[in-house]
């Protein structure tokens, strides 16, 4: 694909399109940035209510209007699901950057939406110069300067889903900061307004009822914070779409915050659904039910995440009902366990916890996180027939492996070269009575 072309307009950070086979909706905000390692994370949420599979591909746009790839890695969107993805950008100093794209393109579909670049980069930009050429007199005015701009309104997040049904509430999140008063306005399709007001807090969370109706309609979202310095407004576009199937079971939106956490920390599930009844289920890869909690119209539920040892992917599971229709969706995300990543001095791996979704009997990788070029050290716990370890991209492709012998109690792959933190998966592929069968865990290769 060839580059895109400078954009003549400011976009915004949610965009809604109408095409002959449906309708596209997406979110791309700026989420956070690392300011030690010098990478941001950018949040990428695309609706495809349409019958066309999508690609989106993020691009990094300079001062001067010119584009280059973020991320090597396209986010593929099938026709009628919604995709929700985070993905690092490498902040590199010798090049201008101003600001983030996301391109969400396929058959009658293009479109674009921007997330601002950190502002820390620019800040720092600014100002050590500034340290390294005054005295006291520069830094004095230094101080001012900041403590002016702390006033200056500044609306920093205004997160809104890019689809919601008809009928339902969903939460849209907001953080500002500055000297000022906030509002928000809500308004309907044809203009009139449906919600709006003050808003007490400079951070937290808005309730949006969408109104039901028989047809499909975009509502714009106005937050704005006016001081003695100025105004600062951001505005988002929320879908209000027809549930397929009117009176059944629906789920258009789910979402799982932090996606990555620390055993004992708390985690926000937020979604959008049409249901009476239902459960809301913190499951592990092997469908253990760690927590449970009911279904609930505000669209919200909290799970304290369970303490392990080994680093793992888990999923939130929505489950509706309504009448006689049921609706599933799940969401993931990644605990960061408690045991060290090294062999002992035996080059054994580390005991599972109980209940371990990862523990599989079968092999153990010892560390989740691996450096650039660096060796995979994997324990075989029992040997299979037939048994080869290989290490395998996000599109099933094997990078490196090697066959296992009877006798081998430790086989190492080499990490390939990255230059952002990539995911990979360790296969372990051997035939038992039943036919060939494959055993999987993930890990992470960073610069």
């Amino acid at each position: 694909m060839a580059t895109p072309a400078p954009l003549p307009f400011q976009a915004g950070s949610g965009t809604a399109v109408a095409t002959l086979t449906g309708n596209v909706a997406a979110i791309f905000v700026l989420e956070s940035f690392d300011r030690r390692h010098r990478f941001a994370i950018y949040s990428l949420r695309i609706a495809n209510n349409s019958s066309s599979p999508l690609i989106g591909r993020i691009w990094i746009v300079s001062h001067d209007g010119a584009a280059s790839p973020a991320y090597p890695v396209s986010v593929e969107i099938a026709p009628y699901t919604q995709r929700s993805t985070d993905v690092p950008v490498w902040l590199d100093d010798r090049t201008s950057f101003a600001r983030a794209i996301a391109e969400i393109v396929g058959e009658g579909v293009e479109c674009i939406v921007e997330a601002a670049a950190p502002a820390v980069a620019d800040r720092e930009r600014r100002l050590y110069p500034a340290i390294a050429a005054a005295g006291l007199a520069v830094a004095f005015l230094v101080a001012a300067g900041t403590a002016l701009g702390m006033s200056l309104p500044r609306i920093a997040a205004f997160a809104v889903p890019p689809m919601a049904m008809n009928g339902t509430t969903v939460q849209a999140e907001y953080s500002a900061s500055g000297a000022g008063t906030l509002a928000y306005a809500v308004t309907a399709p044809d203009g009139h307004r449906v919600a709006g007001g003050p808003l007490a807090a400079h951070s937290g969370a808005i309730p949006v009822a969408i109104p039901t109706s028989s047809d499909n309609g975009a509502y714009t979202l106005a937050l704005t914070m006016r001081g003695p310095l100025g105004t600062a407004k951001e505005v988002r576009v929320l879908n209000g779409v027809v549930p397929k199937g009117r009176g059944g079971a629906q789920i258009s939106d789910i979402a799982v915050t932090p996606v990555v956490a620390k055993a004992g920390q708390t985690v926000t599930v937020t979604y959008a659904a049409s249901g009476t009844d239902g459960f809301v289920r913190l499951l592990g890869t092997d469908g253990t039910i760690w927590a449970q909690k009911p279904f609930s119209r505000d669209g919200k539920a909290e799970f304290v995440v369970p303490a392990v040892i080994d680093s793992r992917e888990m999923r939130v599971l929505l489950h509706v009902i309504k009448g006689r229709s049921a609706a599933e969706s799940s969401a993931g995300l990644v605990v960061a366990g408690a045991a060290s990543e090294k062999f002992s001095a035996t080059g054994a791996a580390p005991p599972a916890a109980a209940g371990d979704g990862d523990a599989n009997g079968t092999f153990a990788v010892a560390a989740r996180t691996i450096k650039s070029g660096g060796t995979i050290k994997v324990a075989i716990l029992s040997p299979r027939n037939g048994m080869r370890v290989a290490l395998t991209d996000t599109r099933s492709t094997e990078v490196t492996g090697v066959d296992v012998g009877a006798d081998e109690e430790t086989v190492t792959l080499r990490a390939p070269t990255v230059g952002l933190a990539t995911r990979y998966t360790v296969v372990a592929t051997f035939t038992d009575g039943f036919g060939e069968e494959s055993i999987v865990q993930p890990v992470t290769v960073t610069p």
